[in-house]
Formats: C-alpha cells, structure tokens, sequence
C-alpha cells in the first residue's frame, strides 16, 4: 500500500504557524476496511465513515491532522489555551476501529471538530489553514453518502419490509410503483413490485411510507417484491 504523499511545499503540523520547520511524519497505514468498527458488511454505516476517513488520511495533506498536535515539541505555549478540546484524524480512526462511536454524528463531530481546532489556531491564508479547509470541503461532500445506504441496500431491506406492511398501507405503495414504469406488475389481482427499476426518489418515498405506518403487519394483496 502506497505511503500518503506530502506536497511538495511541506506543511507544518496543525496548530503551527507556517514559518515552523517542524513537520510531522506520514501515518502509518490505516486499519482495512473491513475491519473499522469490527463490521464486515460493506453496507454498514461505520465502514462508510471508516471508508470517508481513509479518504481524508490519504490525502495528500492528511497527514498534517493524522496524529495529536504535540504542542510542547513544537513550543506552542497557547495551544491549549485556544484549543480546549484536541482532535486528530488518528483518534478518530481508532476510536472508530475500538467501537467508541454510538452513532455516525459522534464521528462526525470529532473529525468536525478536527479541521475546525486547526482553522481556529492558524488564520486564513496558513497553509494549515487552507488544508483545514479543503479537507472540511471533502469531508461534507462524503458525509450525505455515509447517512444514506447505497440504494441496493436500501432496495434490500424494503423488500423484506414492504410485504408485511399492513393492507392499507400496501395499497399505497402499489399506487407509488403504478406511476413509475415497469415497476408494478399486477397480475390475477396480485401486484408484482419491482424494486430494481425503482429509482432514488422511488424508495425515499416507500422509506417514508414505511416509517409512517410503523410495525409491519402480515402479507395481504401484494405479491412478492423483487
């Protein structure tokens, strides 16, 4: 596995100025993915942000954030004093790998609180500053991809969820599938769904659907889900 490349114009670690010649070394290789949080499958939350964070660390400036700001090494004598509440990438990563993290948004914050201690100690124009920045850009990006399952996970788990909805409720999602092509099947009075020709906006509105009506209720009138 490739080392994580430095720019040519070396950055100072977090929270020191630019002029500091004391650059930090490359991180060592982060955990597999599949072993982040202890998760094997690849549609769980955890090995997405696991996955967003070896985006962030693989960067080329992420080593900058990849390990805590040694402030006495680097003679920051107010460090602490600006910062109250150090974060790095590596914490991050292996408190996610140790399953310190109860749900995705407490991952997001330290990785939030990260670039924002580093945006907070050094001023626009810092280089720290500006990779700070630009990692936070790519970090929001990803971030929406990590809380929404890939759709085939999500086409998964409404086909075990949809038939057991109760009748009522089936009957709207029969009305859903009618108004996109070749998603309902109807046949002898039972309907077909086809839930690998529905689109995004299709299964955000039969998720919807199944949030609103609660705990599912024996198969009656819909046929099987594909």
């Amino acid at each position: 596995m490739p080392r994580p490349k430095r720019s040519e114009s070396s950055l100072p670690p977090p929270g020191s100025s630019k002029k500091r010649k004391h650059p930090q070394q490359p991180p060592p290789p982060p955990p597999a993915q599949g072993d982040v949080g202890g998760a094997a499958d690849s549609g769980d939350v955890f090995v997405r942000c696991g996955e967003l964070l070896d985006k962030l660390l693989w960067h080329e400036d992420g080593w900058v954030f990849a390990e805590p700001v040694d402030a006495r090494a680097l003679r920051l004598a107010d460090y602490y004093t600006c910062i109250s509440d150090p974060m790095d990438l590596g914490t991050v990563g292996r408190r996610l790998e140790r399953r310190r993290y109860q749900d995705p948004w407490a991952f997001a914050a330290d990785v939030r609180l990260t670039f924002r201690n580093a945006m907070s100690y050094n001023s626009p124009g810092d280089p720290v500053y500006e990779s700070a920045a630009e990692l936070s850009d790519i970090f929001e990006s990803g971030w929406p991809s990590v809380l929404a399952p890939p759709d085939a996970e999500r086409k998964r788990r409404l086909s075990d969820v949809l038939p057991r909805l109760p009748v009522g409720a089936q009957v709207m999602v029969a009305e859903i599938m009618r108004k996109r092509d070749g998603c309902l099947r109807e046949e002898n009075g039972m309907a077909e769904l086809d839930l690998d020709k529905a689109d995004a906006a299709t299964l955000d509105e039969l998720e919807r659907l199944v949030a609103e009506h609660g705990a599912p209720a024996p198969l009656v009138g819909v046929g099987n889900v594909n």
